[in-house]
């Protein structure tokens, strides 16, 4: 009798709870009455969640009528009904015109964005995601004014980022990238572009100078997915497809290569090299069929899951991206996860913690551009009749001529990879002691370790020049451990109505540390894949080794005020201390101010008639700067090397880098001044900026005086001078909606101006990329330097013309179809004083178009980007025009090159011998047009809603850089900067050689919600 009593209220308490629940249905739409369909649909204080079908319909049970339903659905504003006795609620969303509602990150806060006073773009990571890219800057080209990408081909290769033009001429010109609040370096090729939620672009100091040191390239901000409140959302991502090489030039076959060098030969007055041209007709080596593929895969694929109470949300993601490169070897993967957990323990404790471990390897031969080259008569193989059978399997290559290393042996021995590991942990905690004041203290921790392993098997082609008579195996490992810990301490008011003040006060502290170890040794007893370690070497035994620490304290404030939503004050201050410097110039300090004025906001703006949402007038100021330099500077450095002395090589050391206790920061002060507006309900808007920064102090380093006694290629890094940057930011953007279709266009215009101002002392001149650059005060800073090729000499007459006013020719050595150099200062001399600037590789403009459309379920996306007024240097016209070396030469050059009065004024007569110096000389020959216009991006999606059990499924086809317009004639106009290692960085921009390009790719999507 007891137990059935106990069963009857069981019974009676379920009834009572089923009766309890509610299950509401209903439908949402927009204010056009038009379905919406994948709008989430959350029940608040519980997990429950259900999503909106095809129709707009949707159906969930709520525990009670006091529950609370909220509606929310991208581009459209969140409502929260409560449920009362309501079974059925209809909602009609509407568009999220506020944009000015949205949150802008900037350094240790976030704020909304018609209140940031100073110069920052946003940009939404559902923006980035319509590309398959290895680094997600690619992504952002074209997408924000002011900042300008450069692609960099290759796999895993990093694209050049300028934001605002340069401010160094010597150091790195990349920007700091902070993900989630932490500082990490000036690389961002670990993160997937499928794990952001954000990237908002610091452009100004007033904005930047909150990072203080590492800011003069400018400070990007990345925020990564978190969890939201709700049952867990699936998601799966999947982009594969292929990216295409094309063979970048038309190269002369057997028979013609043969007839362009005997021409260069007898015009030369040497006898035919390759006599009888037509015995090799059809007999054409295809170097590049037998070594490049054409089509090399891609991969992006990422998993990820969200979801969490009130009290604990969490977001994971596994990521893979592979690209392999276009040789049967080599390539670049990379394995990432990031594990986020935010709990909150109570109204006024929350902390977080994230956990982000990646896995890269990378590797892939260099020399694509011999398969090019490589004269086309050659064999890939010894004939058998060469062959005695003792060779190893890498010397049963034919050597060629030309003195090109046979390509394809050179891939087939390549064994050069890399294997990168890292963990970083990331974790926070924050408490509200009383309303408004927000305490909150940051962590991060990364280890990581790298190692190269490269091997070099024995092989002899050729005896006297394509060898390597013993193996070697190298091995380097670089173990590096960072840590950084952030403490900030924010109090924000608002008073008497129209009064709001936030005050933020903190210090940071970072510690970067790192060895690294390196072993070699020769003499391996075979080329086994097993034998390939350094224990397995039997000789000439080598290892070495070093360490670095440095490290950085600093702190930071910064004061907020705004009257009425009208008029904006935001004040910084930043006090880095580094341990790159000596005590007399350790510590530098980084101010800023901003002020804004929400003109839209006033009384006489706010009439029904006004086609204003919004018109903010900024401007700024501020101080950032730069300390991206070896943290020994302060130390002299021995160097190794070695010399021949009596016939035998000996072991050195000599001093290297010479010390300079006094050197300092270098520093960029800038304003800027800009104007933000949004019409007709946002439908068009943008902003318009101006910008002016200096740079002083610049860190440089220069060949250490040779009167010191001091060896000549002793250095020093000292400071040498000031530079200017000031431009033009322009962005564009108008959206609407006509029913069923939706449409944006978005354009990005900016102007770069750069002048150097000073250099260390009057009239120095600084020569970059082999003296092929000039850096000189009033002039843009690396221009290209040298002479200046006034076409070609069609006869003797203008041979004859060609003097001094003495009647003694200029270029004695010079014929018919020769260059005619110009003499320049008009002294009657061709020599050294008649270089000049001969072209600018810095753009005049940066172009951006970004389209997409949308039809009920169909969406398409567009995106342009180019590059207008900048020149580059076609390296490759030497290799490819002139009649000197043997290797091959464009098809048709004996048509293209001058063989007649009047045939050609551009591309030089064959010559074996070039005595003018046609191809030596650096001159504008060299030098094209480097403007273009490229379709970076071109998508068309599909999308099926609560469709096969899911919430939403996309399908797309995609294309990447499918098209590009140019005159310039190199392999790719996407060139970035010089040799960083070389010193070269800003002074040897713009040389476009056989670089990596940027290849065209074509992609399937899916997309997967659940």
């Amino acid at each position: 009798m007891k137990y059935k009593f106990i069963g009857l209220l069981i019974a009676i308490l379920c009834s009572s709870a089923a009766f309890a629940q509610i299950t509401v249905k209903g439908t949402v739409k927009d204010k056009t009455a038009i379905p919406i369909p994948g709008v989430n649909v959350f029940v608040k204080g519980t997990q429950t969640s259900v999503s909106t079908d095809f129709d707009g319909k949707y159906a969930i049970v709520v525990p009670n009528k006091e529950a609370q339903i909220e509606f929310s659905f991208m581009g459209f504003v969140t409502q929260t009904i409560k449920v009362d006795q309501k079974t059925v609620v209809d909602v009609n969303l509407t568009e999220d015109n506020q944009t000015l509602e949205e949150v802008v990150v900037v350094g240790y806060a976030t704020v909304k964005k018609k209140d940031v006073t100073s110069s920052i773009a946003s940009v939404k990571g559902k923006d980035l995601q319509t590309m398959t890219v290895g680094n997600v800057t690619e992504s952002l080209q074209g997408k924000v004014a002011g900042v300008q990408i450069t692609g960099a081909g290759g796999p895993g290769a990093q694209p050049r980022v300028l934001i605002r033009g340069i401010s160094t001429i010597n150091l790195s010109t990349d920007p700091l990238y902070v993900v989630d609040g932490i500082p990490m370096g000036t690389s961002i090729n670990f993160l997937s572009n499928n794990e952001i939620e954000s990237m908002d672009v610091l452009k100004d100091a007033s904005a930047s100078a909150i990072y203080g040191s590492r800011a003069s390239n400018g400070v990007i901000l990345i925020t990564t997915k978190k969890g939201k409140v709700g049952k867990p959302k699936f998601t799966v991502d999947l982009s594969t497809g292929y990216q295409i090489m094309e063979k970048p030039y038309d190269m002369a076959n057997a028979e013609n290569y043969a007839t362009i060098l005997n021409n260069a030969y007898t015009n030369s007055g040497y006898s035919e090299y390759l006599p009888n041209a037509e015995q090799y007709r059809g007999k054409t080596t295809d170097w590049w069929g037998a070594g490049i593929n054409k089509a090399s895969s891609v991969t992006n694929t990422s998993v990820g899951v969200t979801g969490g109470s009130e009290k604990n949300t969490y977001a994971i993601s596994l990521n893979y991206y592979n690209s392999d490169s276009f040789y049967d070897v080599g390539g670049w993967k990379r394995v990432t996860a990031r594990i986020a957990n935010d709990f909150k323990f109570t109204d006024k404790f929350s902390a977080g913690v994230t956990l982000n471990p990646r896995y890269e390897t990378w590797g892939s031969p260099g020399n694509w551009a011999d398969f090019v080259k490589i004269d086309p008569i050659t064999p890939i193989y010894k004939p058998a009749s060469q062959l005695n059978g003792t060779e190893n399997e890498y010397s049963i290559y034919a050597r060629s001529p030309s003195y090109v290393w046979n390509p394809v042996a050179t891939v087939s021995r390549y064994d050069d990879y890399t294997d990168q590991y890292n963990l970083n942990s990331n974790g926070y905690l924050q408490y509200e002691p009383i309303k408004g004041l927000i305490i909150r203290t940051q962590g991060s921790i990364e280890v990581g370790n790298r190692v190269n392993s490269k091997f070099t098997p024995d092989f002899v082609i050729d005896a006297a020049h394509e060898k390597a008579e013993i193996n070697t195996i190298e091995r380097k490992a670089s173990t590096n451990s960072d840590w950084t810990w952030q403490t900030t301490a924010t109090y924000s008011k608002a008073f008497a109505q129209k009064h709001n003040a936030s005050f933020m006060i903190g210090s940071t502290m970072e510690e970067y540390n790192g060895n690294d170890v390196k072993g070699y040794g020769e003499g391996v007893p075979n080329n086994s894949d097993s034998m390939r370690e350094l224990n397995a070497a039997t000789k000439n035994y080598k290892s070495e080794g070093n360490s670095w620490s440095n490290s950085l304290m600093s702190y930071i404030s910064r004061f907020s005020y705004n009257y009425d939503s009208k008029y904006y004050l935001t004040t910084s201050f930043r006090r880095d201390g580094s341990s790159k410097f000596m005590s007399n110039n350790k510590w530098a300090n980084f101010p800023a101010a901003s002020v804004s004025w929400r003109i839209s906001n006033e009384d006489f703006m706010m009439s029904e008639n006004s086609i204003f949402n919004n018109l903010t007038f900024r401007a700024g100021w501020g101080k950032v700067g730069n300390q991206n330099l070896p943290a020994s500077v302060y130390q002299s450095n021995i160097g190794q090397g070695n010399y021949v002395i009596g016939g035998e090589v000996v072991d050195t050391s000599y001093p290297s880098t010479m010390a300079n206790r006094d050197i300092k920061w270098e520093t960029v002060e800038d304003i800027s001044f800009g104007l933000d507006f949004g019409l007709w309900k946002n439908k068009l808007s943008g902003s318009l900026e101006y910008y002016q920064k200096k740079t002083n102090d610049m860190l440089f380093k220069k060949q250490f005086p040779t009167y010191s006694g001091f060896p000549g290629y002793s250095t020093i890094w000292t400071n040498v001078g000031s530079m200017q940057s000031s431009g033009i930011d322009l962005l564009l953007s108008y959206k609407d909606t006509k029913g069923d279709f939706s449409y944006g266009v978005d354009v990005t215009f900016t102007t770069v101006n750069v002048e150097m101002l000073s250099l260390s002392t009057e009239g120095e001149r600084l020569y970059g990329a082999g003296n092929r650059t000039l850096t000189v005060k009033g002039e843009v800073p690396g221009y290209f330097y040298g002479y200046v090729a006034d076409g070609l000499f069609q006869n003797q007459t203008e041979l004859n013309a060609h003097t001094d006013e003495h009647g003694t020719k200029l270029q004695p050595y010079a014929k018919a179809g020769d260059i005619r150099f110009k003499d320049v200062n008009g002294d009657g001399k061709l020599d050294d004083k008649d270089r000049t600037k001969i072209g600018s590789p810095w753009a005049d403009y940066n172009v951006g178009l970004n389209l997409n459309f949308a039809y009920k379920n169909f969406d398409l996306v567009a995106n342009f980007y180019s590059s207008i007024g900048n020149d580059l240097v076609n390296q490759n016209i030497s290799d490819l025009y002139n009649g000197i070396s043997l290797t091959n030469k464009v098809s048709g050059l004996d048509q293209m090159a001058w063989h007649g009065e009047g045939t050609t004024n551009y591309v030089p007569r064959l010559s074996k011998d070039d005595n003018n110096e046609n191809y030596s000389k650096f001159s504008s020959l060299y030098v094209e047009d480097g403007s273009f216009v490229r379709m970076k991006n071109l998508q068309l999606g599909y999308s099926f809603y609560n469709k096969f059990g899911l919430d939403k499924l996309r399908i797309s086809l995609s294309g990447q850089n499918l098209w590009t317009w140019t005159k310039y004639t190199g392999i790719d106009p996407e060139v970035g900067g010089g040799d960083t290692n070389k010193d070269d960085g800003v002074k040897g921009s713009g040389f476009g050689g056989w670089n990596y390009p940027v290849l065209p790719t074509i992609l399937m999507g899916i997309n997967v919600a659940f």
